[in-house]
């Protein structure tokens, strides 16, 4: 049967992937960031670290597309494990004017591959700086992310601070909320780390 409500799904994920009545969360975490973070990099940083480490890694990270100018361009979704592009956004001069989406859904549906692969390998890790409005309004990679947390994969999500209530009702509530840092990244991998 599947399941059509995601704090369900969750729950479901919890009591499948652990019976250890002592574990109060799940192994997932929301880097909890804003408009005034001072490094949005951090996510990359932390996983290169890892990664370095021999961490096996998986998932995507954004990465902000600049004119010689510094005027954005567009954002690219980077699979961490690939190296693999996927151009989300690039906005048109009519999208600049008029302030309006220009999120090339096609696009984003292809980089799920991504995700799905990284559930598939079990990695120890899955990192995702994505959880924009596609996926608040339960759609973008909102499946994966769902799929990953009841596999029992570490998962660490950049949530904007605005959508903080949201991914923690979507959640159940069942994992960590971290600040957008190195520091804070590194303590929470330490404790859940299962290697």
């Amino acid at each position: 049967m599947d399941c059509q409500i995601p704090n369900l799904c969750i729950r479901q994920g919890m009591d499948k992937a652990s019976s250890d009545d002592n574990q109060d969360q799940l192994p997932f975490a929301a880097a909890v960031y804003s408009r005034s973070t001072e490094d949005r990099k951090a996510l990359a940083t932390f996983t290169a670290t890892l990664r370095a480490k021999g961490v096996r890694v998986g998932g995507l990270l954004q990465e902000e597309l600049v004119d010689g100018g510094g005027c954005r361009m567009g954002i690219d979704l980077v699979d961490v494990e690939t190296g693999s592009r996927f151009p989300i956004n690039r906005p048109s001069k009519e999208n600049l004017e008029s302030k309006t989406c220009s999120m090339n859904t096609n696009v984003l549906a292809d980089s799920t591959e991504a995700l799905r692969r990284a559930i598939e390998d079990k990695v120890d890790l899955i990192v995702l700086e994505k959880f924009g409005e596609q996926e608040q309004n339960g759609g973008g990679l909102n499946d994966e992310i769902l799929n990953a947390i009841a596999e029992n994969i570490p998962l660490l999500i950049a949530v904007p601070e605005t959508a903080l209530e949201l991914w923690t009702e979507r959640s159940g509530g069942l994992g960590a909320n971290l600040d957008h840092n190195v520091d804070s990244f590194q303590t929470w991998w330490k404790d859940i780390d299962p290697g």
